[in-house]
């Protein structure tokens, strides 16, 4: 940098002599001049001199410096860019993961679901059937005590009318009959007692 500025200086001051010069010419030459844009002397040469040193100058403090910072500008934003690129790209990379894993969840919440409702189902046909089949075995239990109970109750009726027959008998024959008509009555009474049941 100190190197920069000692250079600087350096053409600062050349161009200050420079600069100059032509002022020291236009003296000496006097009236020899003739006054117009363009003069082929000395001057001339001075003036082409000052303006390379002015390109040079120019050049080396502000076009190159310019044109570093533009090339490091646009290398920022092309590497801006890129990296925006890239997030974008690792953006749609994740949403796409996200997509497919809420898909992937959908369709295992969806196979849940109707695993649980055909098991449902199926526990619903077991109770169903469990049911119809404890019914029965109820019902056929219930028929056969009534069964039994009939039964029963007409083998005691039975006993009953025998015994209720025979007291009624009984009478009847210690009134007027014998032992031979008493036994005949006794067990035509049974028959027909038996073939109404």
């Amino acid at each position: 940098m100190k190197r920069g500025l000692v250079i600087l200086i350096v053409l600062c001051f050349s161009a200050g002599l420079l600069a100059t010069a032509p002022l020291f010419a236009a003296e000496k030459a006097g009236a020899e001049e003739r006054p117009g844009i363009i003069n082929l002397n000395f001057t001339l040469l001075l003036q082409m001199v000052n303006f390379i040193i002015l390109i040079a100058i120019l050049y080396r403090f502000l076009y190159r410096p310019l044109t570093d910072f533009l090339a490091k500008r646009q290398e920022g934003i092309k590497h801006s860019l890129e990296e925006a690129s890239a997030t974008r790209e690792a953006a749609q990379r994740a949403l796409d993961e996200y997509n497919a894993k809420l898909q992937t969840s959908e369709k295992q919440a969806q196979a849940i679901r109707e695993a649980a409702e055909r098991a449902a189902y199926e526990e619903r046909q077991r109770l169903i059937k469990a049911a119809k089949e404890e019914a029965t075995e109820f019902l056929a239990a219930a028929r056969g005590e009534i069964e039994q109970d009939v039964k029963r109750a007409r083998a005691q009726l039975r006993e009953e009318v025998a015994i209720l027959s025979v007291a009624v008998a009984e009478k009847i024959i210690r009134r007027s009959l014998e032992v031979q008509d008493h036994q005949r009555l006794v067990e035509e009474y049974i028959r027909e007692v038996g073939d109404l049941q």
